[in-house]
């Protein structure tokens, strides 16, 4: 039998935060698609049961249209089961007549569901780990949504000790938005399955989902990537550079072979002189229209030796002096030279 275990799909997220509302709003539709391709991808692969551990949605009143439009992609297929846990985000959600095989499970307790041999048990409540009696014999598949710690107080934190040696063969787990997986004991093991799409740049990489199969007593696991879209943050080393093209050349570099489909964000790091010239909006024009979205920030550090500047009888060496010798911070200070140095350039202040 095969299985799907996939979560924190938040579907109709605002997305605004990362992206421009028109980008924003196409990204929303490609992650209703995305769930269309699993579950069409579900049925091609004969699979039974699709786990979804928790925020199927990004809140517990998602828009309507995009809740039928996800119901009617799960009622559509009622050869498979769909069994759902609530999760942080979606905490309270009713579905507006949900399809017979939408199922979930209780908020104080373990359920489970049956599959010849193979029982899938969840619940929405972290701490009922006390509830759980699996047969030793079954293929045993136990789902929670929760941040995995080793708290023995804090009760809505999954903690791994708390369920060995219970007979589980895999804990689906959701939450955490990067693929993951871990013994739990000699028999089974602890997955986070990610999100199968990026919405941020603080998800990048590779998202998908995992796929199960049993066989008879055992059990195979495998991360299926599957986003439409990949989100790469493409860190760009600038100590060693004194010129804007040479930052360009080496910005060019770093992009060789990523999809123009994808989401790129070019950072900028490293210890850059005062003097160096630098046009992060020049940079940005550079590169738009490469990518499906496109953004550059500077997270680089201005060099603040005093000892390059000590006999600089310039206007700009008694500038950085005076700012190197106040009692303000590095940060402000690297703020001020930076904005000071343009300036008496005659460039364009970016602050």
């Amino acid at each position: 039998m095969k299985i799907i275990h996939t979560g924190d799909l938040h579907l109709d997220s605002v997305l605004e935060s990362n992206f421009d509302p028109a980008i924003a709003s196409q990204r929303r539709k490609e992650l209703l698609l995305t769930f269309a391709r699993m579950v069409e991808y579900a049925a091609q692969q004969r699979v039974r049961v699709f786990l979804i551990a928790g925020d199927l949605f990004d809140t517990a009143h998602p828009a309507p249209d995009a809740e039928s439009y996800v119901m009617s992609q799960i009622a559509a297929h009622p050869e498979i089961d769909f069994l759902c846990l609530s999760g942080n985000h979606t905490d309270g959600y009713e579905p507006c007549n949900p399809p017979k095989n939408f199922k979930t499970f209780p908020q104080k307790t373990f359920g489970s569901y049956r599959y010849d041999n193979v029982v899938v048990s969840g619940s929405e409540n972290n701490a009922a780990y006390h509830d759980l009696d699996l047969n030793e014999q079954d293929v045993n598949i136990v789902m929670l949504h929760g941040q995995i710690g080793d708290s023995i107080t804090d009760l809505t934190v999954i903690n791994p000790k708390f369920y060995r040696d219970k007979h589980i063969d895999y804990l689906a787990l959701g939450h955490y938005h990067r693929n993951r997986k871990e013994q739990l004991d000699e028999r089974g093991v602890w997955v986070y399955c990610g999100t199968p799409e990026g919405r941020g740049f603080d998800e990048a990489g590779e998202k998908g989902f995992m796929l199960l199969e049993t066989n008879g007593r055992k059990l195979s696991s495998v991360f299926i990537p599957f986003a439409k879209r990949t989100i790469r943050l493409v860190s760009v080393d600038i100590s060693l550079l004194f010129s804007q093209r040479e930052i360009e050349k080496q910005v060019e570099a770093q992009l060789q072979g990523i999809p123009k489909d994808d989401i790129v964000r070019v950072v900028l790091r490293g210890i850059a002189e005062p003097d160096m010239h630098k046009d992060i909006g020049q940079l940005r024009a550079a590169l738009e229209g490469r990518f499906f979205f496109v953004s550059v920030t500077d997270e680089s550090n201005i060099s603040l030796r005093p000892e390059a500047y000590e006999h600089d009888v310039s206007l700009r060496g008694e500038f950085v002096r005076t700012v190197l010798k106040s009692g303000l911070s590095r940060e402000d200070r690297e703020r001020i030279i930076r904005c000071g140095i343009q300036a008496l350039n005659g460039e364009e202040v970016d602050e």
